[in-house]
């Protein structure tokens, strides 16, 4: 099991604790193609941050690949999110002043990989996400869809066990949002990635083949879901 979470639990302390996980239990297979899907408030946002090492939980226990996840210094918890998680966020969250290729090199930059090694890395992916023309342009430069899939090289390029995608259509337009699961589900069934959407749309959770729902901090629901969007790509698809 790459990802498996017992009995989680989360509550955030204000003026009123708010209890937002309640004992999540959870397997993901190495591969798999998942979304979590829940309105506004079910807890989905905290349960991505937990899965991506952006925040602790209270009780229970988190592994990814048999490694437990769990009170790590920032420095350590960096690291793993550095070695085994690609981020695909909605904001795209790239670096203004960074070119396509600067801001795809920046995890490696993190890794210690060469000037020279990061550089070749990088451009791989930008030019197997169709982007090469785009390499030296900037993100103001792009469209939404462009800037996506700088991000989905971004996440990439340090072949990471895990990619956590967070509502990563909700900036776009209908076609190109098509584009972009066409792009992931093909990432996932060519290269038996892991990839794990967080997601409040349908037409989104659709995509995948596996729908989690999680409604006040509990899962329901576990849908296997084959009768999935195929993808349309026209000849070889994206993918080089």
């Amino acid at each position: 099991m790459l990802i498996e979470l017992k009995d989680v639990n989360k509550t955030y302390f204000g003026a009123q604790p708010l209890h937002v996980l309640k004992g999540i239990n959870l397997g993901i297979e190495r591969g798999e193609f998942v979304s979590i899907m829940g309105a506004s408030g079910s807890g989905k946002s905290t349960l991505l941050n937990i899965l991506g090492i952006l925040d602790n939980y209270d009780s229970g226990e988190y592994r990814i690949n048999g490694k437990l996840i769990w009170d790590l210094t920032e420095a350590k918890a960096a690291e793993y999110r550095n070695k085994m998680i690609g981020f695909i966020f909605q904001s795209y969250n790239l670096i203004g002043f960074k070119t396509a290729v600067e801001n795809v090199e920046l995890p490696l930059f993190y890794q210690g990989v060469s000037r020279h090694k990061r550089h070749e890395m990088a451009m791989e992916y930008i030019d197997r996400l169709g982007l090469k023309d785009w390499a030296g342009h900037y993100p103001n430069e792009m469209s939404g869809g462009q800037k996506q899939r700088v991000a989905i090289a971004r996440a990439l390029v340090t072949k990471p066990d895990i990619i956590l995608a967070d509502e990563p259509t909700g900036a776009l337009d209908s076609k190109t949002s098509v584009e972009i699961m066409d792009l992931l589900k093909e990432l996932n069934e060519r290269e038996k990635l892991t990839i794990i959407v967080v997601t409040h749309e349908s037409g989104v959770a659709n995509y995948t083949n596996k729908i989690i729902h999680i409604k006040d901090g509990v899962i329901g629901q576990i849908e296997e879901n084959h009768a999935h969007n195929s993808v349309h790509f026209g000849g070889e698809g994206m993918l080089k």
